[in-house]
């Protein structure tokens, strides 16, 4: 009976803890060849199915490094267009030196480099958003950066 109970209650927490970690409502990812975010792939385009909310969404863009990036930073523009047309543009700055959030790291060789673009952003039409991040670097060759990935996840409450 009491390795029954011990059972019980480890399921209901791992079932708890489950339910709690955020689930991404849409997430993506491009990979560039040669971990390079190269010139040819300055904008990099995303879109996604979305239903109309009353709630907040967190929109979030990560890039994955490997080893150190041949720059300090990258900046960029970030523009989400509504189904119906309207555009939202915001400038992002990735500062590999000084991130505004933490690094995920993954082991000695490969980070994720994570910046969220709007804390709470709304989504009040139903339909085809699409999402496009322009990257403004002066070099052609951005090396060390092996993806970007955009993320959309419910926001904190």
């Amino acid at each position: 009976m009491k390795k029954l109970t011990l059972l019980l209650l480890f399921v209901l927490s791992a079932f708890f803890l489950l339910s709690c970690k955020k689930s991404a409502l849409y997430e993506e990812k491009v990979t560039f060849l040669n971990a390079n975010w190269a010139f040819e792939n300055k904008i990099v385009m995303f879109s996604a199915d979305m239903k109309g909310s009353e709630k907040p969404y967190t929109i979030i863009i990560e890039l994955d490094l490997i080893g150190v990036p041949n720059v300090d930073k990258i900046n960029a523009v970030f523009t989400m267009t509504t189904p119906k047309g309207g555009k939202t543009m915001k400038s992002v700055v990735f500062n590999f030196q000084n991130p505004q959030e933490p690094y995920i790291i993954k082991n000695s060789k490969e980070k994720t480099y994570r910046l969220t673009v709007y804390p709470k952003k709304y989504f009040p039409e139903t339909g085809t958003y699409t999402f496009e991040v322009n990257q403004l670097s002066h070099k052609a060759d951005n090396y060390g950066i092996r993806s970007l990935k955009l993320r959309i996840e419910k926001a904190k409450e």
